[in-house]
């Protein structure tokens, strides 16, 4: 059976928006019960550690959330995204004490949905960018 493409995005999409919007409930039930997600080199971590992460750490230390969905593709059963995401830091962030700065997240991610749930996600983020903004790691000079 082929996957409508254009739904398998929407999915994809929604768990994002499902995030940022603080719908927990919404989150959890676009996520399969087996996924699984892997993002900047670190080890697995399954649906609900991936949800307590979401919630409990990037969403309290990173509010006001405005993610921008810049490029969505879709092939088979995985849909890929660039995206930017403008926040503010209002609380710790990995032992980083509040900022108060809007800063801009970027990255990718890649989603497999299958049977109309997420069962996979790989993510990668300008971690470095995101510490320059934070003031942590000063700015390269070019």
């Amino acid at each position: 059976m082929t996957p409508n493409l254009d739904t398998n995005k929407e999915i994809a999409l929604n768990l994002s928006r499902a995030i940022m919007n603080g719908e927990w409930d919404k989150a959890d039930a676009l996520l399969g019960d087996d996924f699984q997600y892997i993002g900047d080199g670190k080890p697995a971590i399954n649906k609900q550690q991936y949800l307590y992460f979401m919630k409990e750490l990037l969403c309290t230390a990173m509010t006001k959330m405005d993610m921008k969905f810049l490029r969505v593709i879709a092939q088979d059963d995985m849909v890929a995204v660039d995206y930017t995401n403008e926040m503010t830091n209002s609380g710790v962030f990995f032992g980083i004490p509040a900022t108060n700065r809007r800063v801009m997240g970027t990255g990718q991610f890649m989603r497999q949905v299958v049977n109309g749930k997420v069962v996979a996600e790989w993510q990668t983020t300008n971690n470095l960018g995101l510490m320059q903004q934070l003031g942590v790691i000063p700015p390269q000079d070019r």
